[in-house]
């Protein structure tokens, strides 16, 4: 058993509500053991960060997905209008006992979908997976392609 410190509230306003956290995150490892959610994080913590950016002819996607065993664990979807990646993270051990101490990388499935700045081609993507970064890239359709005219100041 854990050796339980009371916290002084005049020194720590906060201490009983970051203990009631701490005890959470205990409860929560021995609920769903290595899952990667703690109270308090931000819930981005079990999706791809990603970055886009638009060039003239296309839209581009990077994201980070480290621990993928193989190109199949991750499903790539584009629309005209959205991106979406699916997949499964699995562990490269086996975890033994409750010898656990501290676990924060995430283990599971995830899905991320986010909106596209302009509209593509879907049947045109490509994507590439290597050292842990996944690339998308979409050829922009003729309507989300930006045009620009000089306009005449009279």
């Amino acid at each position: 058993m854990a050796l339980m410190r009371r916290r002084d509230p005049f020194r720590d306003p906060f201490g009983e509500i970051t203990t009631l956290r701490e005890q959470m995150n205990r409860l929560w490892d021995v609920l769903r053991p290595g899952f990667g959610f703690r109270w308090g994080a931000p819930i981005e913590a079990a999706t791809p960060r990603m970055d886009i950016y638009q060039t003239e002819n296309e839209v581009v996607a990077v994201a980070e997905i480290p621990g993928l065993e193989s190109k199949d664990d991750v499903e790539v979807t584009v629309t005209e209008d959205s991106l979406t990646l699916r997949g499964e993270l699995k562990r490269g051990y086996e975890q033994q006992g409750e010898g656990t101490y501290h676990a924060e990388r995430y283990y599971g499935n995830f899905s991320r979908t986010v909106g596209l700045p302009v509209e593509v081609k879907p049947e045109e993507a490509t994507a590439n997976y290597r050292n842990g970064i996944l690339e998308i890239r979409m050829p922009k359709s003729e309507a989300g392609k930006r045009r620009s005219v000089r306009v005449p100041i009279h």
